[in-house]
């Protein structure tokens, strides 16, 4: 094996999680006894407003005020110091985390480049000096040298990773040292607070130094009333920002990482907690003027000098924080509590459908979008909005895009502001689950809005369409968890995942879709007319990740149901019971067309379908199961094809170049090849419940086997071609499969032929590895060429080997690869002739 001289070695520190965590755990423990509690100490303190003396399991109502004092004081450090070791143990895991990615990522391209490496380097030492090319024909020695240069630019990136690492982590053990010494100060408070390793624990134990509202505070509509009459001469410059202010924010901030908790187990805010929130913001509606600035005037006010960049951001980030936690119906909340500025702009001039209501005029719902932006902007990443609110973010984020597109950001509403809506909105995935669907998910916590088919339809096309300053990263949200409960051990997750992603891919798969989603009018490159995912790769990527997830369904489908003769159109519902769903051909090639446009994505499929392909024909190694499992890999190459010409078609109407474009992807998905062995127990998983062949033992083995698993390039060459090069493949899954139904391999007769050929390589270790690609055998096509010989030694090779699967008589090699090969090549040419659609051939 080659290697090349370059060298990685990140720094290490001395500080582990594991050591720091029990520290927490101790301190907890020494707590619990200062107070003389048993039971749940957190609960007791943490999530609501409750007196000091409530919490101490002693009569301590008889201390002096010196004593008493004392006791707060050592409650308060215990707790301080509980939060800190907390967040410095969450420091050094997320230092360990990167450095140990970076290693990671390194080794993986250390071993795709050394994959590359032509055989005659390989067992050398690559360096900046050698090998040299002799000449300039000498390809291999350049080969190398491309190699050594590519290798040698993403060292350099992954040091400059390894630098920011590092100064992240010196700077984080600077601020918890400074934490510790200076003690539990407000500011160093704020900081656990917005950390979310502190909430209203402090204001309980010391209402006195962190909370005082009142001598004896209470959360009330009154106080909260006072508390935005109060803050709103902050805000707008007229009273500088003083300890009372502060005391204030402190407030707000613990309910709102209350919210983000209760989110996160399930539970819902206090009552006196949400009656806080609705008439804080009812008097601060109050504060802006009324119901059509209102809250939305606060972002105004801000700005100027008499407020930092930072402590603008934190205001605004509590007080949209504040919003999201109102908006939730499962923590109490609901849309209708918001203010009505809040909920106009959310639904912006698209979505209001009431004839009472005046006009929404385009430029006055710019101010209004962008002063929502801002509330929203710098909230918790952790905290969602409530179903309705989320779902009108969405909406009208994507109607905006729909109806005025690039166009809309001359003197109007911009990318980096819509896409906050789209980033907001998208956390909630009930809302998601609606927007894709048109369904009210079952568990839906109130009636949420039912906007008419079209108009959720143009709202994803506005999504996906966009040009997005982040190339889609925000509204990737809409789809992004889908692939994650596919895999959910709950049932009701997962079920939720399947019918979103038979809805999305239905909706975004119909012929008007198609043409909306391949001629954007966005000019990429040589592309006048883009795709989407040429120029929003991360929309493309999450793409794939619904692709991978149920691959099943593109390859397993039907094309003509129940034996008849007309295609299945559409996307069948999800079955829970295979945990899949039929798409009509014509779909799954529309869908195969978006992920052909950008090269890292194409790459993805190309394993995708190598490792599918590889795990159906264990498969069938195993089992002889022929028409269940030959279709699957044929159909999903044969899209890929019909893809790729799709796709170049639009981009250059060159159907002469898909090939070199086949080729040029080829080559990115060899170089993430290993990520390849990821995906064996997804796709194994997907295979064997969809074929419910009971065949987990096979699939399990090739997932724990050390196996390479090479994708290969679809080509539009003739029938015969295709046949000797599947030949080829098959005898290489033969040779490198550890089933026990194979009994003899092929002799070393023919297996010394292919090699004379180029056709086949014999490793160090004893195996044999065979060239697939005949484009890359020492022949030519001319009498005397080798192809004929080695066509001959394939056949041989086959013909030696015996195989003798569980649901199959024995037989030689030749005899299963025909009996696979013939439903394979029938599938791949009906793809071919039925998957595009009438107006498109």
């Amino acid at each position: 094996m080659a290697s090349f001289q370059l060298f990685f070695s990140p720094r290490s520190i001395e500080s582990f999680e594991s050591q720091i965590r029990p520290v927490s755990e101790d301190l907890v423990t020494l707590e619990a006894r200062l107070l003389g509690r048993a039971d749940d100490l957190e609960g007791g303190f943490d999530s609501a407003a409750t007196h000091f003396t409530d919490i101490v399991g002693w009569d301590i109502t008889t201390l002096g005020s010196e004593n008493y004092q004392q006791w707060v004081d050592a409650a308060v450090n215990l707790r301080f110091a509980i939060d800190v070791n907390d967040m410095w143990a969450d420091f050094v895991k997320e230092f360990w985390d990167k450095r140990d990615a970076m290693w990671d990522d390194w080794d993986e391209a250390v071993a795709s480049k050394v994959s590359q490496v032509p055989s005659e380097y390989q067992g050398t030492v690559i360096t900046a000096q050698s090998p040299t090319p002799d000449h300039w024909f000498d390809s291999d020695a350049r080969k190398c040298r491309e190699l050594y240069d590519e290798l040698s630019g993403y060292l350099e990136g992954v040091k400059e990773r390894e630098r920011d690492n590092w100064d992240a982590h010196e700077e984080n053990a600077l601020e918890i040292l400074g934490m510790l010494r200076g003690g539990p100060t407000s500011e160093n408070v704020q900081k656990l607070i917005d950390g979310g390793y502190a909430n209203m624990a402090y204001a309980n134990l010391d209402p006195e130094k962190y909370l005082s509202m009142e001598s004896d505070f209470e959360l009330t509509p009154e106080s909260a009333e006072e508390a935005a009459s109060e803050l709103a001469p902050y805000w707008s410059g007229d009273k500088p920002l003083d300890d009372r202010y502060h005391e204030l924010m402190l407030v707000m901030s613990m309910i709102g990482t209350n919210a983000r908790n209760a989110q996160n187990d399930g539970t819902e805010l206090r009552d006196e907690e949400v009656d806080f929130l609705e008439a804080f913001y009812t008097q601060l509606e109050m504060e802006g003027g009324g119901p059509y600035t209102g809250v939305l005037s606060v972002p105004g006010w801000m700005e100027g000098d008499h407020m930092t960049g930072e402590e603008r951001e934190h205001a605004l980030g509590t007080l949209g924080d504040g919003l999201l936690a109102l908006s939730d119906p499962e923590l109490g909340g609901g849309y209708e509590s918001l203010p009505e500025s809040v909920r106009r702009a959310a639904e912006g001039p698209f979505l209001t459908m009431d004839p009472n209501e005046p006009v929404y005029a385009l430029v006055t719902y710019t101010d209004d979008v962008g002063a929502l932006t801002e509330l929203l902007r710098h909230t918790d990443e952790d905290l969602q909005g409530g179903y309705t609110l989320s779902t009108n973010l969405t909406m009208s984020a994507g109607s905006y895009n729909y109806f005025w597109g690039s166009a809309g950001e001359e003197g109007y509403v911009m990318s980096e502001d819509v896409s906050v809506l789209a980033d907001v909105g998208t956390r909630n995935e009930d809302a998601n689950y609606y927007v894709l669907t048109g369904e009210q998910p079952s568990q839906a916590p109130e009636t949420g809005p039912d906007y008419p088919d079209k108009f959720r339809q143009d709202a994803v096309q506005g999504l996906l369409t966009y040009e997005w300053h982040d190339q889609g990263e925000a509204a990737s949200g809409l789809i992004d968890w889908i692939s994650e409960g596919s895999l959910s051990e709950d049932e009701d997750v997962r079920n939720m995942a399947g019918e979103a992603a038979s809805g999305f891919i239905g909706m975004v798969t119909t012929p008007e879709m198609q043409q909306a989603l391949t001629d954007t009018g966005v000019d990429v490159g040589d592309s006048e007319d883009a795709s989407f995912t040429e120029f929003n790769p991360a929309l493309a990527d999450r793409f794939a990740d619904v692709f991978d997830s149920y691959l099943f369904s593109f390859a397993a489908s039907e094309i003509y149901p129940s034996g008849g003769t007309d295609l299945l159109t559409g996307v069948t519902d999800y079955n829970p019971e295979t945990r899949a769903f039929n798409i009509g051909v014509q779909e799954r090639a529309a869908y195969m067309q978006y992920l052909m446009g950008d090269d890292d994505t194409a790459a993805r499929v190309l394993n995708s379908a190598a490792a599918y392909e590889r795990a159906e024909i264990e498969l069938y190694l195993g089992t002889g199961d022929t028409y269940q499992t030959a279709p699957g890999a044929a159909s999903l190459y044969s899209l890929i094809d019909l893809g790729l010409e799709m796709e170049v078609e639009d981009r250059t109407g060159d159907l002469e170049s898909a090939q070199e474009r086949k080729e040029q992807l080829y080559t990115f998905a060899l170089a993430e090849g290993g990520d390849l062995a990821k995906k064996l127990p997804v796709v194994g998983a997907a295979i064997n419940k969809g074929l419910d062949l009971g065949a987990d033992a096979i699939v399990q083995q090739l997932v724990d086997t050390d196996i390479e698993i090479t994708p290969k390039v679809p080509r539009n060459a003739s029938e015969e071609t295709r046949n000797i090069d599947q030949q080829a493949e098959f005898l290489n899954f033969v040779v490198s499969s550890e089933s026990e139904s194979i009994l003899n391999g092929p002799d070393r007769a023919h297996l010394d032929v292919l090699e004379e050929y180029g056709a086949l390589t014999y490793e160090d270790d004893g195996s044999v590895t065979i060239e697939t690609d005949s484009t890359k055998w020492d022949v030519t096509d001319e009498p005397g060429g080798g192809r004929s010989e080695v066509a001959d030694a394939l056949h041989g090779a086959l013909n030696s080997t015996q195989i003798d699967p569980s649901n199959r008589e024995q037989n030689h090699g030749n005899y299963f690869y025909n009996e696979f090969s013939t439903p394979y090549e029938n599938r791949y040419t009906l793809i071919q002739d039925v998957g595009r659609r009438e107006e498109e051939k």
